[in-house]
């Protein structure tokens, strides 16, 4: 099971992850640069980084900083936040990341999806699914679409997607543990790569997500809360040493 190391960025700063939308203010650092290459020291394998602006705003706002991570970063990154265009992904791409996440646009293009996917194959272009209460929220989490996850998760796959991202919104905000129905339903009713985001609290939690079967588990406010130490959930649950 791949681990991913959250970032979440605003306003050039990495921000804590939780409850997105009031606590935006809540610096964690004024160097993202510095974080990243802390959790790789940590052991991070891949990162995973979200430019909360752009996500809201609909285009790339904080690419500089990305740019800087990604400039001195050796293990891979994948990105997401307000790719709304075939030039905007190419960008990102071009600029290092591993591969990228469309989230918003997935839901109002999917000729945009089909041919992202055309252009740089399913390996470089993942979808994002935000969902609360089992529907997808789009445009930064500031909208509830008409769509719930299920729904939309069989969609991209039909379009060629391999993996999705998905994110219970609810379970995120609280760090209370993560959404294994709903998480599972995707896993069994779709032949997707799923990699879960939300909630996860504890090295409990990232076995369970493991024997649900997900591809992999971003960890965000639970690393920087000390829930969990990167290095030994790399080792448990990554490397698979010592598993019970």
């Amino acid at each position: 099971m791949q681990l991913y190391a959250g970032i979440h960025i605003s306003d050039g700063k990495s921000v804590n992850p939780n409850d997105l939308h009031y606590l935006r203010n809540n610096i964690l650092t004024l160097d993202p640069v510095k974080l990243a290459l802390h959790w790789q020291e940590m052991g991070a394998t891949y990162l995973h980084i979200v430019d909360l602006d752009a996500a809201s705003m609909g285009y790339p706002v904080n690419e500089e900083t990305i740019k800087d991570i990604l400039d001195v970063v050796h293990i891979p990154v994948q990105y997401g936040g307000g790719l709304r265009s075939i030039k905007d992904i190419d960008s990102f791409l071009n600029m290092g990341a591993s591969r990228v996440i469309i989230g918003t646009q997935a839901i109002y293009s999917p000729n945009f999806l089909k041919e992202a996917l055309q252009i740089f194959g399913p390996e470089k272009i993942l979808v994002g699914i935000d969902a609360d209460q089992g529907m997808v929220v789009i445009e930064g989490r500031g909208k509830v679409s008409n769509f719930n996850s299920l729904t939309l998760a069989q969609q991209v796959e039909k379009l060629g997607v391999r993996t999705v991202v998905y994110t219970d919104i609810v379970c995120a905000n609280q760090v209370k543990g993560p959404d294994i129905i709903n998480t599972k339903e995707l896993i069994d009713h779709t032949h997707l790569d799923i990699i879960y985001s939300g909630g996860i609290a504890s090295l409990q939690d990232l076995k369970n997500m493991r024997n649900a079967g997900v591809g992999g588990v971003m960890i965000g406010a639970a690393l920087y809360t000390n829930k969990i130490k990167l290095k030994e959930a790399v080792m448990l649950y990554e490397r698979g040493e010592q598993v019970e």
